[in-house]
Order: C-alpha cells, then sequence, then structure tokens
C-alpha cells in the first residue's frame, strides 16, 4: 500500500500529485493514518484513479482548526495548484462548511455527518456565504443528524445539497466514503466536461 510522500509532524500527511488538492480534515480526535489505515487507505485508491495530490489533516481533541493557516502551511511543500476539493469528516466537516468560504481556490467541498446539533448557526453562516461551485453534505441514514436534516433547507444558497447514504450510520465505512467521493468527483468531470447527463444528482437537485 502507497505511503505518504511527505508526513509534516502529526498533523498532516501528503501525496503527492497533480492539478488539484483533495484537502480531507478528519473527524475530532482524528489521525493522519486513521482506524485501520482508514484514509490512507481511500488517498490510496483515489489517486490511482484521478492522479491528484492528496492531503489528510489530523484534528486532535484539544485543537483548534484555521484552515486558512492549514492551507498556507501545505502549500510549501506541494507547489501550484489549479483549485481544492475540502472533504470534511463529522467535526471536520462543520469546519468546512463554516471555514471554506474564506478561502478562494476550495470550489467545492463534501461535508460528511456534521454535527447538526452542535453550532448549527456556524454552518448556516459559512455555507450561505459560500462562494463556490457546489457545497455536498452527505449524512448516513443512522447518523444522529439525519433526524434533523431538513434544517438543511433553511441554507439559502443553491450550491448547497445534501444526500442521506443507506445502511450507514456517523462512521462511514471505507467502502462507502470511496464510492461517495468517487462518484463526485466523476461527478465535477462530467460538468467540466459539460456531460449534464452524467452529473452528480443530489435530494433537493431536481427540483431546481
Amino acid at each position: 500500500m502507497k505511503k505518504y510522500d511527505i508526513v509534516i509532524g502529526k498533523q498532516f500527511g501528503i501525496i503527492n500529485g497533480e492539478k488539484n488538492i483533495i484537502f480531507i480534515k478528519t473527524g475530532r480526535g482524528g489521525t493522519i493514518e486513521g482506524f485501520k489505515n482508514k484514509y490512507l487507505n481511500i488517498c490510496d485508491f483515489l489517486f490511482k484513479k484521478y492522479g491528484y495530490t492528496f492531503v489528510v489533516s489530523a484534528n486532535p481533541k484539544d485543537s483548534v482548526c484555521d484552515l486558512e493557516e492549514e492551507i498556507k502551511c501545505i502549500s510549501k511543500y506541494i507547489g501550484d495548484y489549479k483549485e481544492i476539493y475540502f472533504v470534511g469528516i463529522s467535526n471536520g466537516a462543520s469546519i468546512g462548511a463554516a471555514q471554506c468560504r474564506k478561502i478562494e481556490k476550495i470550489k467545492n467541498a463534501v461535508l460528511i455527518n456534521a454535527p447538526l446539533m452542535i453550532n448549527f448557526h456556524k454552518i448556516k453562516e459559512g455555507a450561505q456565504k459560500f462562494r463556490g461551485n457546489n457545497m455536498y453534505f452527505l449524512y448516513g441514514e443512522d447518523d444522529p443528524s439525519c433526524r434533523y436534516i431538513e434544517i438543511l433547507d433553511s441554507i439559502k444558497n443553491t450550491v448547497c445539497k445534501y444526500k442521506i447514504i443507506k445502511g450507514e450510520g456517523h462512521d462511514f465505512s471505507t467502502e462507502s466514503l470511496i464510492s461517495e467521493l468517487n462518484y463526485f468527483f466523476d461527478g465535477l468531470k462530467a460538468e467540466n466536461k459539460g456531460n449534464r447527463k452524467n452529473q452528480v444528482i443530489l435530494e433537493g437537485e431536481e427540483n431546481e
């Protein structure tokens, strides 16, 4: 299995690729490897298909994340890039919802099981001000926040969508994460080529 090309302390793991950055912010207490190398396995699989640069950012329990500073830090090690695709898990998803709007190069974000019972006002404010192309909220049907998912309809930004993943809870399996991210990135490639038939369609999008 592929290892990170660059490891910065215990905070960042980087696989060097081309064109775009996939920036993964883990859940609270998450390491750059993840349980049973979960994040490294995900990066390894997707790197082989897309060839992008992958960055995994740890999320120590007592830390406060400044996403702008983290992007500045890793930029020293990866050179030029076109844009950033943000992927956030749990608390990492909440961070992304609140802070992605501050970073111009983040055009697309996938936010997985962001807790809706904790500081939703920050999620809502950040998502409403997001200036990118897509912000997708994904929830496992058994995740505690899923029962409140309709609160996301209060976000007045047409780029924000949500989807419920059957058979998953708060801790998405590695297979489901790979499947959903693969589907998302393929959808973006189709959009860039103008192939509307292959676009990712999530709940709330069909009626627009």
